[in-house]
Formats: structure tokens, sequence, C-alpha cells
């Protein structure tokens, strides 16, 4: 169902929840869904069209690369979202649409904390591609299986290898292209692709938090110009275009909110959110963040275990004391004894 938590007048709201793990709600944008309807039916020959490939392979092929788009994003937000915890944050919601995610994370507001939280998500697509690589290269016993090159990231440097691949290496190539793709594009130090949010952390230290927004956004709508213009020439100039559009209008968004708050005096702190990113419109009450929530359940756990300890103890006092008015006090066992003797032992201490 369509979230009805925020208002439904922001179209990056119109969103159904998926799953919940580690504490944090995934969400899928209904034009995810949408996207990959349109897309499969792109890769599908036209009506009367000559294929060298089967209908079957070609949707097996196609559906297969948007489960593996769709985990590789998954993966890295959530690299996001565990780098916000690890500095003291919090993380609660994530967000997959077409042109990537949304990691809504509250990391503290400092820029060791946002670094961290940034580098995260690039971290998860190396460590990805590091599996790869290292998979490749044992199965095919040949250094140039991996497909290093960034200007063809899903073929192999060594071209002999992608004559002679099986279906599973040539599902293992296609897995760290898409990774390594999409690690370059966010490497980009271009707002709001990570990249650019490094660069923003790093001039924050320099130029404070509010002018380091300024100059990421204004290089951000630079850079996205650039990238819409190499669109028009690219293969993919349709999504070169979309991402080009959005994210020049996310960092006009971020100017202007800056300007906004700027006249009134005051701070300007959005919620983080990782890829393309966004901003609440209105602001959330703060939560406990991950760390503070565990010390809290852990206390309570701890609380929870004297408790029943303690009443466990008054039971077999109780019980010692029964057996005495019943049968005397040699009736005892040892342990029931000592129980009553560091009973007494325990009241005479309190007065």
């Amino acid at each position: 169902m369509v979230r009805t938590d925020k208002p439904l007048d922001n179209p990056i709201n119109w969103s159904f929840r998926v799953g919940r793990l580690f504490d944090i709600d995934i969400r899928l944008h209904v034009a995810f869904v949408l996207a990959a309807v349109v897309l499969l039916w792109m890769e599908m020959p036209a009506p009367g069209e000559a294929s060298s490939r089967p209908f079957g392979r070609i949707a097996v092929d196609a559906f297969g690369t948007y489960v593996m788009l769709f985990t590789i994003v998954l993966l890295h937000e959530f690299g996001h979202c565990f780098g916000a915890r690890h500095v003291g944050g919090d993380a609660n919601e994530i967000l997959l649409w077409p042109l990537g995610g949304f990691a809504y994370a509250q990391p503290p507001h400092n820029p060791p904390a946002h670094l961290v939280t940034t580098v995260a998500g690039p971290m998860v697509n190396v460590f990805l591609c590091m599996i790869c690589s290292v998979v490749l290269v044992a199965w095919t016993g040949n250094l140039g299986a991996v497909p290093w090159n960034p200007l063809h990231p899903s073929l192999p440097v060594d071209r002999a290898v992608w004559l002679t691949a099986t279906t599973g290496q040539w599902w293992v190539m296609r897995f760290f292209g898409l990774s390594y793709f999409l690690l370059l594009i966010n490497l980009l130090p271009i707002f709001p692709f990570d990249g650019g949010r490094i660069v923003q952390a790093w001039l924050w230290k320099r130029k404070g938090y509010r002018l380091s927004m300024e100059i990421a956004a204004g290089t951000g709508m630079i850079g996205a110009i650039l990238i819409g213009l190499f669109g028009l020439f690219a293969e993919e100039s349709w999504l070169m275009l979309m991402i080009a559009v959005f994210g020049y209008l996310t960092c006009w968004q971020t100017r202007r909110m800056i300007r906004e708050q700027g006249e009134f005096g005051g701070e300007f702190d959005p919620e983080f959110s990782a890829g393309f990113g966004g901003f609440e419109e209105e602001p959330r009450e703060r939560k406990p963040g991950f760390l503070e929530r565990r010390r809290l359940r852990k206390a309570a756990e701890e609380a929870e275990r004297l408790r029943r300890a303690w009443e466990a103890r008054e039971q077999q006092v109780e019980a010692a004391l029964r057996k005495i008015s019943q049968s005397g006090v040699d009736s005892l066992s040892p342990q029931e004894r000592r129980l009553l003797e560091e009973e007494t032992m325990r009241k005479r201490t309190q007065t």
C-alpha cells in the first residue's frame, strides 16, 4: 500500500513497504516497478523481428539483471545505514527507486560522522567487486577474466575469456560490472553523489557546514549539466538525462533551502540521504540512536533477569521456611541452610 504518513503531493513518497531488516524499513517506489516493466518490454524483440536469442533467454537475462541491480543498490544503502549507526547515529528506512536508492540516516552533525556514513556505501561495492574478482580468477585461472576496464565494466579484459565463459561465469561478470559501474558513478565528485558528499564533508572542516553545502550544491548543478550534455551522445541517453535533471533539481532545492533558512538565522541540518538525496519536509522528532537503543535494551534485559532471579530466591526462602514449620530445622538440606543464613545476614546488613 502506498504510504500515507507523508505528504503525497511529493512524488518521492509514492512508495510501499516490501520488508524490514535490521530495524530498517525497505520501501519500493512505484516508479521502480513501472520502470522494470518498461525496461523488460524494451528488451523484448519487436513483433516480426528476428532475434538470435530465444524469448525465454531474453526474459531471464533481463529479469536476472534487474534482480542483481536491486540487490546491489540495497546492499549499498545498507552500507550507509550501518555507517551512520557505527558513528552513533541512526538509520530507519531505505527507499529504492529507478535512479538508485535513498538511505534515510541521521549521523551526528559533524564532518567525520558524515564522511564515514557516506564512504560506507561505496565500500560495499568495493567488497562485492573483490569477491567477484576472486571467484572469477579462481574459476577461470585467468587474471584477465576480471572486467576492471571502466569503459566496458561487464566485459573481461581478456576477450578470449568471454568467448569461452560458462553461463555461471557470465553472471558473475555481470554482477561485477553492475557493482563496478555504480561504484564509479557514485564516486563522481558531484553532489548529490557520494563523491560530492565526500567533497562536502572535506569542505565542511574548512568552510563551515552552510557554505560547504552551498559550494557542493552549486558544483552539483554544473555537474548535472555536464552529465546531461554527455547523455546526448551516450547509448543510454534517456537514463543519463533523467539523472542530470533530477540531480540538478536536487541541488537547486538544496541551495534554495540553505538560503531560505539562512535568512531567518536557522541552522540548515537536513536528514542525510544517500545517492540522490532528499530532505524531510517537516522536522521529525529525534529518536534514540542505534547504540542508545541497544544500551537501553540491554539494561532492560538485565533488569528483567535480576527481577526473575530475585523472585526465584524469594520462593526458595519461603519454601525453606515452610519446611521448617512442617518438619523442623533438621530437615533442611545444606543448600537450604546456606540460603537462610545468607538471607538472615542480608536483612541484618540492611537494618
